[in-house]
């Protein structure tokens, strides 16, 4: 259940602390007891606060009255940086603790505690508010989206972890977050095709899965990283609204010549697309957020692409049959983002031993035989020469009237360019790969005069 907090503003008490976890020698007090709660507690460290003996740091702290077997959460603010949060027994011994920032309770009876607020180290001053609230624990059962409860992991369960069934109702993108003061969490989704698990994507150690879930039942596992952990999380189930413009989900139909935007959230999405004549097509993967990385498979072609789009975009060319293919769109590392995937077919011509300005051609290498083609240039000028292919990494060559250059990359990824002043005359492109290794299809292509 979501925490309520109802402000209470109480005096401190200051007393020297062993956040060692060794005994504090008892004292008596006239300093209130906190016995209602939420409260909120406020205070600051500075010079004159009372000096923990092993660290030299300030310290300050509150009597609490708590009742055994509740939980209670305590969560810091203010401009005291990542304090030290502790609590002691009436007799001294440590209960909780130390943790930084925030730190939950959970006494095993009634009784009087101290709660100790520390500076990280001897420098730290500055002041702090404290939240004091009670919450429940929910370590199994139905979860609904918007769902913000707590539970607890027990030593030796880890692995198996607390079992909770997901109820969605409606297909749409939603956020799972698990996060603990206490331990190295592990999230885990199972059910209607998904499996999936993570650790550490909502930062440090805290796990956090954004993905499209459509209607129906599944099975999420909170866990720790190996079976020796214990402690108290917090675990949250949203739903997420689908940025403007996102129109393309998994397992989508493409259509040729149509943009789609998409959005990937940890995982890559498959889509089709139906090719019903021969010819040489490209597929785009544009993102202003991800690092793209594409995938074309069918009928004997099994393509991949990362950078050759330009920056972190990818750009596949490959000559087609009519059948149907697959698209793969996915990316470098974790994360979420927004992509659009552009199709495009055009009827091209085989490479005959010529090509000339404005035209894009096809053709194929064998095993170490690089092609020749003659290009004759009427208009002197500026052109790009390109080779393109998603079998081999191509090595592009140009030979005459006194040139002779060569290129390997400079189209993005594996695929070649040139871009040269070239006066009237005929040239030779030599179209390989590098190291004379590779074999398949390429796409060559000479602009007209830039």
């Amino acid at each position: 259940m979501p925490f309520t907090h109802r402000a209470l503003a109480l005096p401190l008490a200051g007393l020297a602390i062993l956040l060692s976890g060794c005994k504090e020698p008892t004292a008596s007090t006239a300093t209130p007891v906190v016995s209602e709660v939420p409260a909120t507690l406020t205070g600051e460290l500075s010079s004159q606060s009372p000096i923990n003996l092993n660290d030299g740091s300030r310290t300050q702290s509150f009597d609490l009255q708590l009742q055994g077997g509740s939980l209670y959460r305590v969560e810091s603010s203010g401009a005291l940086n990542q304090p030290v949060l502790l609590l002691l027994s009436e007799q001294g011994e440590l209960v909780s603790g130390p943790r930084n920032e925030s730190l939950f309770l959970q006494p095993e009876k009634d009784g009087r505690y101290r709660l100790a607020v520390s500076g990280r180290s001897a420098s730290d001053y500055g002041p702090f508010r404290v939240e004091l609230s009670t919450g429940e624990l929910t370590n199994d059962g139905e979860l609904q989206p918007e769902a913000d409860i707590l539970g607890r992991l027990r030593a030796g369960s880890s692995n198996n972890g607390n079992h909770y069934s997901l109820q969605v109702a409606e297909k749409g993108l939603y956020e799972l977050v698990m996060r603990s003061a206490e331990f190295d969490t592990v999230l885990k989704l199972r059910g209607n095709g998904i499996n999936r698990t993570d650790d550490d994507s909502a930062g440090g150690t805290d796990s956090r899965m954004l993905t499209m879930l459509p209607e129906g039942s599944y099975q999420l596992i909170a866990s720790g990283i190996d079976t020796s952990v214990e402690g108290v999380y917090s675990l949250s189930f949203k739903r997420w609204e689908m940025p403007e413009g996102v129109t393309l989900g998994d397992g989508d139909e493409l259509r040729l010549g149509v943009d789609a935007t998409g959005m990937l959230t940890g995982h890559p999405q498959t889509y089709r697309l139906t090719i019903e004549q021969s010819g040489l097509l490209q597929v785009s993967m544009q993102s202003d957020d991800i690092d793209s990385l594409l995938e074309l498979s069918g009928l004997g072609v099994n393509a991949r692409d990362d950078d050759s789009g330009g920056g972190h975009d990818a750009l596949l060319s490959v000559v087609v049959e009519p059948g149907t293919y697959r698209i793969n769109a996915a990316q470098h590392g974790n994360g979420e983002g927004v992509f659009t995937l552009r199709t495009e077919l055009t009827e091209v011509a085989q490479l005959d031993g010529r090509i000339a300005p404005g035209e894009t051609r096809v053709g194929r290498l064998s095993e170490g035989q690089p092609t020749t083609v003659a290009l004759p240039i009427e208009q002197p000028g500026r052109y790009r020469i390109t080779l393109r292919s998603s079998d081999f990494d191509a090595m592009l060559g140009l030979q005459g009237q006194g040139l002779e250059e060569q290129d390997d990359d400079s189209a993005g990824g594996t695929n070649a360019q040139l871009e040269l002043y070239l006066g009237a005359g005929e040239y030779q492109l030599i179209n390989s790969t590098y190291g004379d290794q590779g074999t398949g299809n390429f796409v060559l292509s000479v602009s007209a005069a830039l």
